[in-house]
C-alpha cells in the first residue's frame, strides 16, 4: 500500500493509499456521486469513507473542516477538499511512475 501525503490549499495534511483509484467501490461511488438525488448523497459519504479507509482519519478530516468553518462541515467544502485530495494523489502517483 503506497501512501501519498499532501496538503490541500486550506492546509489539511492527508495521507491516503494511492491504490484507492483501483478500488471498484471507490470508482462506483464517484460515478454515483455525480448523479442527482439521494443516491448521490449516499455515494458521496461512501466515497469519503473509502478514500480515507480509516475511521479515525475520516473523523480527523471532518474535525479539521469543522474547526475551519465555525463548527460546521459544509457539503461544498467537503467536495472541494476531496476533489483536491484526489487531484494531488493522482498527480503524485503519476509523477512517481515517471
Amino acid at each position: 500500500m503506497a501512501k501519498v501525503k499532501g496538503i490541500t490549499s486550506s492546509g489539511y495534511e492527508f495521507s491516503v493509499d494511492a491504490e484507492v483509484f483501483k478500488d471498484w467501490r471507490f470508482l462506483k461511488a464517484i460515478r454515483k456521486a455525480n448523479a442527482d438525488g439521494e443516491e448521490a448523497f449516499e455515494a458521496s459519504l461512501d466515497m469519503v469513507a473509502i478514500l480515507f479507509n480509516d475511521q479515525k482519519e475520516e473523523e480527523r478530516f471532518y474535525d479539521y473542516l469543522a474547526e475551519k468553518n465555525g463548527g460546521r462541515v459544509p457539503v461544498d467544502v467537503v467536495g472541494k477538499e476531496v476533489g483536491e485530495i484526489m487531484k494531488i494523489v493522482q498527480e503524485k502517483s503519476k509523477a512517481a511512475k515517471n
